[in-house]
C-alpha cells in the first residue's frame, strides 16, 4: 500500500473515531470505563489516529508541486488566509457559545457581527486558500 493511501486511511479512522467515540461509543464507554477512562481512551485513540497521519505524511516525502501558483494568486490567497485568520482569532473573543459564556447579551459584535460562525468561515477561507 503506498504511503498516499496509508495517510488517506489514518485521515479516514482519525475523523471516523472522532465520530463514534463522540456519540453512538460514549455513553457505552462512559458506563464502563467512568469518566476519566473515557477520556484516556479517546485521547490514546486520538494520538494514534493523529500519529499515524504525521507519521505516512511523512512518509510521502517530497513531491513536486502540481502547478505553478504565480505571484498573483500568491498575493490573492495571502489576502484570503488573512481575512480567514482575523475570522478565527475574532472567533475567540465575546463568543456566546463558548463554555462558560453566557449567551448572547446584546446585539452581535465584532466578527459576530459579519456571521454566526466565523471560526468555520476562517477555517473554510484557510481551505480555499491552499
Amino acid at each position: 500500500m503506498t504511503p498516499q493511501a496509508c495517510l488517506t486511511l489514518s485521515a479516514i479512522a482519525f475523523v471516523g473515531t472522532h465520530f463514534l467515540l463522540s456519540h453512538p461509543l460514549r455513553r457505552p464507554l462512559i458506563g464502563a470505563a467512568g469518566e476519566r477512562g473515557f477520556r484516556v481512551i479517546y485521547s490514546v485513540v486520538a494520538l494514534l489516529t493523529f500519529g499515524a497521519m504525521i507519521y505516512f505524511y511523512d512518509a510521502i516525502g517530497d513531491e513536486p508541486p502540481l502547478w505553478d501558483a504565480g505571484d498573483a494568486l500568491w498575493i490573492f490567497a495571502s489576502l484570503l488566509m488573512w481575512a480567514g485568520s482575523i475570522l478565527f482569532v475574532g472567533s475567540f473573543v465575546r463568543n456566546p457559545a463558548m463554555v462558560g459564556a453566557k449567551g448572547p447579551s446584546g446585539p452581535a459584535a465584532g466578527v459576530f457581527a459579519i456571521t454566526r460562525h466565523p471560526m468555520m468561515w476562517g477555517f473554510a477561507l484557510w481551505a480555499a486558500s491552499i
